[in-house]
């Protein structure tokens, strides 16, 4: 980053925001904007937290949804996320701009005494090597993780340790079927990036801190159980590439029969030839994370969810990784929801003891009517709403690229709280709105007209919020007449 530029991403002032929008009605807003239910997103939080509690494993959110931390001294998001009581902050970040907007937030945790870390979510960019040993320098020490899947990409670790005064900690992106980023662990290139990383351990360069996987085929996927087959999947695999890294390890001390492997969590040398450091095992994506609130609750009203036997085998594998490792899952999009995960009924709600639904859905995006086309084969509209306001991700459950809620009618309760309406065409800035033919209720769709202000759900969170330089808040835990008031501004982040 340029030394003459302070912020390249500058943001509004969230206070003049609020002066303008809190306490008035969401008829009021400017369309399109981008709505989100605090209510929403702190039950949808909570219940990730209970579910990792209970089962014994470590959680780390994914902050690339909201880019948003709260305020700086209260850090109201992250809070969510991480939980009051928490004792570490972990979190991954997809950009190095997510955790310089976080790095004052993860300094206060860690003034409190609290563990920080931070993982970088993309296989490191040596270009941003300094940027993350400052960010290092200011949160604190072993505060910055970064994901590696090349030996090329550990070409600038000297700048970290030149910069920072400690070795930069190494988590090996381990491909586990997704095949976006990773590496295969049975593969030579596997091998040639364990050797390579001995050798900057053996300097004081590096250390070897875990493996990372990404579940993002889960996405594809229709059931709870099928979601839990692929976290089974991913948890075998990164314990099969911790035990294969030590064996590599094992060879190269025989054969040098010099004495440097290192402890995750101690970076001094240990003198136990065929010990496996306590390696970080990290896991997850949204659909196999959620998924494991199936295995902690009694629910049995999806007769699709798993089984007792599928539940034991979770809970025994579980339980046998972490004698030897540290498990954590992570996942990013849970706190907000979207049509793309409603779609894989992966996870139970919250608050109703079933597969989610739209009222887990935390976005929503407030669009106008500007045109009907009644004398069309089939009836449709025009919303002032494109691929800008809404995102352009497909959800293989219906052919289009939002529901239309039914908030605004007077009809409003319907199955789903669906309209009958979907987005079923899409360009730049215009939308066309078609019939929901997967509409669950039994009823027409509700009529429109011009002027009329709609709540679209998104197919996909991240994307359809990256349109958006702020979020209006809503609370629908609030008394009913006050659902639809602007109660705070949320300023996203920019910037990579």
């Amino acid at each position: 980053m340029p030394a003459s530029i302070e912020d390249p991403y500058p943001t509004p002032s969230r206070e003049a925001l609020r002066k303008v929008f809190v306490g008035r009605q969401l008829s009021d807003v400017p369309t399109p904007a981008a709505i989100l239910d605090r209510a929403v997103i702190r039950r949808n939080c909570q219940q990730m937290r209970e579910a990792c509690k209970a089962l014994g494993v470590d959680f780390r959110p994914h902050v690339k949804t909201t880019k948003y931390p709260g305020q700086r001294k209260t850090t109201e998001v992250a809070l969510l996320q991480l939980g009051e009581a928490a004792e570490e902050a972990k979190i991954v970040v997809s950009t190095v701009a997510e955790a310089e907007h976080l790095s004052e937030c993860l300094h206060d945790f860690h003034k409190r005494g609290k563990s920080v870390n931070v993982i970088y979510g993309m296989p490191l960019p040596p270009s941003q090597v300094q940027r993350l040993a400052d960010l290092r320098n200011k949160v604190g020490p072993y505060s910055v993780s970064v994901l590696i899947d090349n030996v090329s990409q550990l070409e600038q670790v000297d700048v970290f340790k030149h910069t920072t005064g400690t070795p930069l900690q190494v988590v090996i992106k381990v491909d586990t079927g997704y095949h976006r980023a990773g590496v295969d662990y049975k593969g030579a290139a596997f091998e040639h990036l364990i050797q390579e990383i001995k050798l900057l351990q053996d300097k004081g360069l590096a250390i070897l801190v875990g493996f990372y996987s990404h579940a993002g085929h889960s996405y594809e996927g229709d059931s709870s159980v099928g979601a839990i087959k692929l976290l089974i999947t991913e948890i075998e695999g990164l314990d099969k590439a911790a035990k294969h890294a030590t064996n590599i390890l094992h060879r190269i001390e025989k054969a040098s029969k010099v004495s440097g492997l290192f402890y995750a969590d101690d970076p001094q040398p240990y003198s136990q030839p065929h010990s496996q450091p306590r390696y970080l095992l990290s896991v997850g994506a949204t659909p196999t994370a959620t998924s494991i609130e199936n295995i902690v609750s009694d629910n049995e009203q999806d007769s699709s969810g798993p089984g007792k036997e599928l539940k034991a085998r979770v809970r025994s594998l579980i339980a046998d990784v972490k004698k030897r490792s540290t498990l954590e899952l992570h996942a990013g999009v849970y706190p907000i929801l979207d049509m793309q995960q409603l779609a894989t009924h992966a996870s139970p709600s919250p608050s109703q003891q079933a597969l989610i639904t739209t009222s887990d859905v935390a976005l929503t995006v407030l669009a106008e009517v500007v045109s009907l086309y009644d004398e069309r084969s089939s009836p449709e509209a025009l919303i002032a709403a494109g691929s800008l306001a809404l995102g352009r991700e497909p959800c293989k459950a219906y052919p289009g690229w939002g529901i239309v809620s039914d908030w605004g009618w007077d009809e409003a309760g319907r199955a789903e709280h669906r309209s009958g309406w979907q987005v079923g065409r899409i360009s730049q800035e215009h939308g066309i709105l078609t019939k929901d033919e997967k509409n669950t209720d039994s009823g027409s769709a509700l009529p429109l007209k011009v002027g009329q202000k709609l709540r679209i759900w998104t197919n996909h969170a991240c994307i359809a919020g990256a349109g958006y330089g702020w979020y209006f808040i809503v609370d629908s835990s609030l008394p009913k007449d006050r659902r639809d008031e602007i109660v705070d501004i949320w300023v996203r982040w920019r910037g990579w």
